[in-house]
């Protein structure tokens, strides 16, 4: 592997929920700077256009929701990113409503570095049993000031940055 690699910076924007309202997320405008682009459900077909419009097919990975109706899509997806184990999910699978027992045990078992997950609307990041748990949150917030998307920097199998960014 080349020095360049080894010293490569993933630029990571995760989001979720948009429910139709996409064109709200300001940081889309500057999708050229993200290596990769994560989609965690609730308003899959509008994104799905975006992607495809955009020319991001290579960029972007997605699950779906349970407001979703594309059964053909994978509902969680285990990822990986410079050795690092991006567990995704909507989370309503999961309950994480409720609390992330669920989706932190899943997390363990399939051995996930990160589980990232949405439905809740509401931005959410720990740190349990060595494993981040990360809610972007949504461009349509529950009971918040801001809306949120989620930031992942990756360098050299390190989590650099995770990371919400408000508007």
């Amino acid at each position: 592997m080349s020095d360049n690699m080894l010293d490569k910076i993933y630029k990571i924007l995760i989001f979720s929920d948009t429910h139709g309202c996409l064109s709200e997320i300001p940081f889309i405008k500057n999708v050229e700077e993200y290596d990769y682009i994560l989609y965690l459900g609730d308003g899959y077909e509008e994104v799905e256009r975006w992607v495809i419009k955009n020319k991001l097919q290579d960029k972007f990975i997605g699950v779906t929701g349970n407001c979703d109706e594309k059964p053909q899509i994978k509902r969680q997806k285990l990822i990986e990113i410079d050795q690092i184990k991006i567990f995704m999910t909507h989370g309503d699978i999961f309950d994480v409503k409720r609390d992330y027992k669920k989706i932190l045990s899943k997390s363990k078992d399939i051995g996930a570095n990160i589980a990232m997950f949405g439905h809740t609307h509401y931005a959410d990041k720990i740190f349990v049993d060595g494993i981040h748990l990360f809610n972007p949150g949504s461009i349509m917030p529950r009971g918040r000031d801001f809306a949120s998307v989620g930031y992942l920097e990756i360098q050299n199998n390190k989590i650099l940055q995770l990371e919400h960014l408000t508007f």
